[in-house]
C-alpha cells in the first residue's frame, strides 16, 4: 500500500487505475477514505480458519492454509481439474474445478505456493475435497482474510466485493489513528450500549470478536443518531444563513385568484380551499413563506398553486415554477398559459430545448415575463429576475441538491411553495424539509372515482389481453409499465420483449417510451398517445411524473414486486385524471414473499396516498420509502425511519444545544457536516 503517513480520513483513497468498480465506488459512496466506512454492512459472516480438519468440519464452509503439491491430469474430457494440497498437519485436501480452463486455474493457484482456501468441505470416498473454492488468498495477502467478514450490498451497484473489501482494510489504520473530536452526543441521550463514533465504524467494518457482531444493530443506531444530528445541524445552520426575512411586503389583494376561481368549471374541494387559506395567511404576514403542499396525483395541487401565483404576480412580483421533466414543464406551461394569458399575465417556458434563451433572460430582467416555467434550465446562473417573489417547486425530491441550491440562491426574500405527491408522515417532516409548514390535500375532486385495483400472476396475462380488447372497443387507453428496458435476448420480461408481444396482437396501436429514447422521439410518442394515434403505451417509470391522459383508464404494472409501494400508488394515479371508471392491474411473479403480499394488499385495499405511505414506511421501512432511487427521495446511510423515529426528539434537542453553544462546539459541528455532507455548500439547502 502507498505511504499512508500523511493521509487523513477526508483525503481521497488511492487507486492505480480507473475501472468499473472504482467508478461505481466513487458514484455510490464517494471518493474520500471516510466514505468507504459511512455505510452499513448487510451482515457479518464468521469465517472458520481450521488448522486440523475433523469430522465436525464436514459439509461446512471453512478456510484452511494449504500448500499446493500437485496438479492431477484429467482422466476424461468431462472430469474435473484436480489440485492436491496439504495442510500443516499433513492432511491431503483436493481442490476440484469443473468446466474451467486448467491453465487459468494454474495461473492463480501455483505449485509449491501456500494459499488460504475457503469453501465447502466435503468427505467423499475417504477423500477431503473443496469443490470450486469461494476464496483463494495468496500467502502475502493473508492480511485481507477476515475471521469476521462484513457483507456489503454491492452486486446491484456493480462493485467487486473483493476489491471493495481491500480498500476498506487498507484504510482501517487511518480510521484508528485519526484524532476525532470529543463526544458530541449529550450524556442524557447517549445509550449505555453505544460505542463512540470511531469505534462504531470500526466494529462495523473491522469486527474482531463475536460480541462485536452482536452489537451490529447498536452500532448502526448510534451512527443513525449522528447522521440525524448532522441533518438537523444543517437546517439550523441554514436558518441562520438564510435568515428568513421578517420585513417582506405582505400580499393582501386576492381579487385575481377569486376571479379565476369564479370562472372555473369545477368547485374546489374542502382541502383545496383550506390550503389556499393557509397560503394566503402566510403571504399576509411580513415573513418569508416556506410551505409544502402534499396530495395524491390528481388531487388538485396545481390549481391551488396557480391561484396563488396569480395573486403574487398581481402584487408586482415575478414567479418561477420548477418541474422535474420537460413533459411536466410543458404540461404546466399549457395549463398556466391557458388560464393566465386572458388576464394579461405573461407566461414563458424555459427547457433544455428552448432556442431563444438570451431573449428570455433579457425579458426576465426587464419584467416582461411574469412567470417562468421550466426544468433545470431555470436555475441557470445567467438568469436574473427583476423582482422574484415566489418559487414553486413541483416534485422537489426529483431534483439534485445542487440544482435546488442554485435556484434558491436567487430567492433571498422569496416565498417558497413545494408540491409533492409523495406524502411523508408528519413525525419525519423535519428530517426531510426542516421547519416547514405543511398543507395536506386529501379530498378528491368532485366526480373522481377510485381506481379498481386487481392482483394477478404472470400466468394470467392472456386473460388480461381480453380486458384490453374491451377497453379499446370503448376507445379507452392503456399504460403498460415495466421496471427495465432490456433487450430481445433478455431472459426476463422487459419493456422491449413486452412491446414486441403486444405489437403482434395490436399492431400500430402500440408505442413505447423509456429514459433512453431521445427527447424528440419521446415527445412524438407522447403526442401520438395524447392524440389517440397510439392506444397502448409500454413504458418504464419515466411516466411516473407529469403525464396527463384523461382518456387512459387502465394501468398495468408488470414485475410489481420490483417497485416501491409509494411509487406504485403514483403510477396508479396516472389513470385517475378523468371521470371514467379506471382499473389498475398489478402483475406479480409466482414466488411472492409474505411481506410483498402484505404490501400489495395495502395498495389493493386503499387509495389514500397518506395511509399507504405511512403503512409502507413502517411495514417495509427505509429501503422502499427513503432508500432507493425508486422514489427519488433521500437515501440514508444508517437512519431507518421505521426503527429510529424515537430518536428524533432527542436529536433535535441535542442539535439545539450544539448550535446554542456554537463557539465551543464548532469542531464537532463542522466535523459532522463534513462526514455526512462532504464539502457541499448548503447555504440554501432545503432537503437532505
Amino acid at each position: 500500500m502507498n505511504n499512508l503517513k500523511n493521509k487523513n480520513i477526508f483525503n481521497n483513497f488511492d487507486f492505480l487505475r480507473t475501472n468499473l468498480t472504482i467508478k461505481n465506488i466513487i458514484s455510490n459512496f464517494g471518493k474520500r477514505i471516510i466514505d468507504l466506512f459511512t455505510h452499513m454492512p448487510l451482515s457479518i459472516n464468521e469465517n472458520i480458519l481450521v488448522e486440523e480438519i475433523k469430522p465436525i468440519h464436514f459439509e461446512k464452509i471453512i478456510s484452511c492454509d494449504l500448500l499446493v503439491n500437485k496438479y492431477e491430469k484429467k482422466y476424461s474430457k468431462n472430469a474435473p481439474f484436480k489440485i492436491l494440497c496439504e495442510n500443516k498437519k499433513k492432511q491431503t485436501i483436493e481442490l476440484l474445478f469443473f468446466n474451467m480452463n486448467e491453465f487459468q486455474v494454474k495461473n492463480y493457484i501455483k505449485l509449491e505456493n501456500i494459499y488460504r482456501i475457503s469453501g465447502k468441505l466435503v468427505y467423499v470416498k475417504n477423500k477431503l475435497q473443496i469443490i470450486h473454492p469461494t476464496g483463494v488468498l495468496n500467502e502475502k495477502d493473508f492480511f485481507y482474510f477476515d475471521k469476521f467478514e462484513p457483507q456489503y450490498d454491492l452486486s446491484r451497484k456493480k462493485i467487486n466485493k473483493k476489491i471493495f473489501r481491500k480498500f476498506v482494510k487498507n484504510y482501517i489504520d487511518i480510521i484508528e489513528s485519526y484524532n476525532f473530536p470529543e463526544e458530541w452526543i449529550l450524556k442524557k441521550f447517549r445509550k449505555k450500549s453505544w460505542n463512540s463514533f470511531k469505534d462504531s465504524l470500526l466494529h462495523l467494518h473491522n469486527p474482531n470478536a463475536l460480541c462485536e457482531i452482536k452489537l451490529l444493530e447498536k452500532n448502526r443506531q448510534r451512527l443513525a443518531y449522528d447522521e440525524l444530528l448532522a441533518s438537523y445541524i444543517i437546517f439550523y445552520e441554514l436558518k441562520k444563513k438564510i435568515n428568513l426575512k421578517n420585513n417582506i411586503p405582505p400580499i393582501l389583494n386576492y381579487e385575481l385568484s377569486n376571479e379565476i376561481q369564479r370562472k372555473l368549471s369545477f368547485k374546489l374541494t374542502k382541502d383545496q380551499l383550506t390550503t389556499l387559506q393557509d397560503i394566503k395567511y402566510d403571504l399576509s404576514l411580513k415573513k418569508q413563506m416556506y410551505r409544502l403542499i402534499q396530495g395524491d396525483v390528481g388531487s388538485g395541487k396545481t390549481i391551488v398553486a396557480l391561484l396563488i401565483v396569480a395573486d403574487v404576480i398581481k402584487s408586482g412580483f415575478q414567479v418561477v415554477l420548477m418541474a422535474p421533466t420537460e413533459i411536466l414543464a410543458n404540461q404546466h406551461f399549457d395549463y398556466f398559459n391557458k388560464l393566465l394569458s386572458p388576464l394579461n399575465i405573461k407566461t414563458e417556458i424555459l427547457t433544455g430545448k428552448t432556442k431563444n434563451k438570451k431573449d428570455i433572460y433579457a425579458r426576465l430582467a426587464k419584467k416582461n415575463i411574469d412567470i417562468l416555467i421550466g426544468t433545470h434550465s431555470v436555475y441557470n446562473s445567467s438568469i436574473e429576475f427583476y423582482k422574484l417573489g415566489l418559487i414553486v417547486i413541483d416534485e422537489q425530491h426529483k431534483f439534485g441538491v445542487r440544482q435546488r441550491i442554485n435556484l434558491l440562491e436567487k430567492s433571498v426574500g422569496c416565498h417558497t411553495l413545494i408540491m409533492s405527491a409523495t406524502p411523508i408522515p408528519r413525525s419525519l417532516s423535519f428530517v426531510m424539509y426542516g421547519e416547514i409548514s405543511i398543507s395536506n390535500i386529501k379530498s378528491k375532486p368532485q366526480g373522481r372515482k377510485d381506481v379498481i385495483t386487481s392482483l394477478i400472476n404472470k400466468n394470467q396475462i392472456e386473460t388480461l389481453i381480453e380486458g384490453i380488447e374491451r377497453k379499446l372497443i370503448k376507445n379507452e387507453q392503456i399504460f403498460w409499465i415495466l421496471p427495465t428496458i432490456g433487450t430481445l435476448d433478455s431472459e426476463e420480461q422487459t419493456l422491449i420483449t413486452r412491446y414486441e408481444y403486444l405489437r403482434k396482437r395490436f399492431k400500430n396501436k402500440v408505442g413505447f417510451i423509456h429514459g433512453k429514447v431521445n427527447k424528440e422521439d419521446a415527445e412524438r410518442v407522447m403526442q401520438d398517445f395524447k392524440d389517440q394515434k397510439i392506444m397502448i403505451l409500454v413504458s418504464t417509470t419515466v411516466i411516473e411524473v407529469g403525464i396527463n391522459i384523461p382518456n387512459a383508464t387502465l394501468m398495468i404494472i408488470e414485475n410489481v414486486e420490483r417497485f416501491g409501494l409509494a411509487q406504485l400508488h403514483q403510477l396508479r394515479g396516472r389513470v385517475t385524471r378523468g371521470n371514467l371508471q379506471s382499473n389498475c392491474v398489478l402483475i406479480y411473479n409466482q414466488n411472492l414473499s409474505e411481506l410483498s403480499k402484505q404490501r400489495l394488499l395495502i395498495l389493493k385495499k386503499s387509495s389514500d396516498g397518506f395511509e399507504i405511505a405511512e403503512k409502507d414506511l413502517y411495514l417495509r421501512g427505509a429501503g422502499d420509502f427513503f432508500g432507493t432511487n425508486q422514489t427519488g427521495l433521500p437515501s440514508w446511510k444508517f437512519f431507518r425511519p421505521h426503527e429510529d423515529h424515537t430518536l428524533l426528539n432527542s436529536v433535535k434537542e441535542n442539535s439545539e444545544y450544539l448550535i446554542k453553544n456554537y463557539g465551543e462546539n464548532i469542531d464537532k459541528i463542522e466535523f459532522l457536516q463534513k462526514i455526512f455532507y462532504q464539502e457541499k455548500n448548503f447555504k440554501n439547502f432545503y432537503s437532505v
